[in-house]
């Protein structure tokens, strides 16, 4: 009889080689680190930030999903616009992707209605597969034959954000070009290009009393070939220092999210998900890191909370 180490060996083929429509790593806290997934955030804080997002999924399968993420930006606040980057590692299985891109955000005030941004990203992702880091308990002569796929992938997005000092709104696209993922004899229906990911997201800040607010948030990304997915989330942040929430994945995953504002410049942020509805007999959840630093010049006054 097959044993369950040969069954997560099949899933994490067929989720890393046939099924991998959902190109762009997921992350539990996105509501501390939209710039990833929308360019318009870029320069939305009000002074440079520098942060960092470090996530494991599905503890205890050999393969699964891992993701590593550096990102900056900053505003221009003389030309009314923001600059920005982001370093993203993400491997699973014998898949990894290494990407390197640049943003560019125009901020429009709307006087006592908001403000407005629009977004542009640009840069290139180094694609790769290695067969040869796969185990095989009974060889595949057609899988053993393949040669490993590198790739350099260009690609550029766009995106809006939409921000007061109570809600937030973002709608982009951070990748418009559908590169094919193909290379020499490789030939698999599924994975032979880059795919459209729509996200959009929202949130909103509502004062309790002097000690406690509420911090509602949800982001939906849609993506050809792939289930919808959506986190719900909502956070209570305690005399502006710890946060303490929950994240629900609908029909995935349920988990806890805790974050610490250590000062006015740093902060980090903890999340755990249990894996109710996916593989949950294989592994003991996905664990995230998420830290913060706002880089405050001499001179300038720094606000605190930074709830968007």
């Amino acid at each position: 009889m097959i044993n369950k180490i040969k069954i997560v060996a099949l899933l994490l083929i067929s989720i890393a080689i046939k099924g991998f429509a959902q190109q762009d790593p997921m992350y539990t806290q996105y509501m501390n680190n939209p710039l990833v997934v929308n360019p318009a955030y870029a320069g939305t804080r009000g002074l440079p930030v520098l942060t960092g997002v470090f996530r494991k999924q599905w503890v205890g399968i050999e393969g699964a999903p891992e993701t590593s993420t550096l990102s900056y930006h900053s505003p221009v606040r003389r030309y009314n616009f923001g600059t920005g980057g982001s370093l993203i590692y993400d491997a699973i299985g014998p898949v990894t992707q290494t990407g390197l891109y640049l943003y560019y955000s125009y901020l429009i005030s709307l006087s006592n209605y908001g403000t407005l941004s629009l977004g542009l990203d640009g840069g290139m992702n180094y694609y790769h597969v290695s067969y040869n880091d796969l185990r095989y308990n009974n060889p595949d002569d057609d899988i053993r034959a393949s040669e490993p796929v590198s790739l350099f992938l260009p690609n550029f997005g766009v995106g809006t954000f939409y921000y007061t000092d109570r809600i937030y709104l973002g709608l982009s696209v951070p990748k418009l070009l559908r590169n094919s993922l193909e290379k020499g004899s490789v030939d698999i229906e599924h994975l032979n290009r880059e795919e459209w990911h729509y996200f959009f997201m929202g949130g909103a800040i509502f004062h309790l009393n002097s000690s406690i607010d509420f911090k509602p948030s949800f982001i939906t990304r849609v993506t050809q070939g792939a289930p919808l997915s959506v986190d719900l989330s909502g956070v209570f942040m305690l005399y502006q220092k710890v946060w303490l929430g929950v994240n629900y994945r609908i029909n995935e995953s349920v988990g806890g999210i805790v974050r610490w504002q250590i000062s006015p410049s740093l902060e980090i942020g903890y999340s755990y998900d249990y894996h109710r509805f996916t593989y949950s007999a294989f592994n003991i959840g996905s664990h995230e890191i998420f830290i913060s630093y706002s880089i405050v010049q001499k001179k300038k006054r720094i606000l605190s909370p930074r709830y968007f």
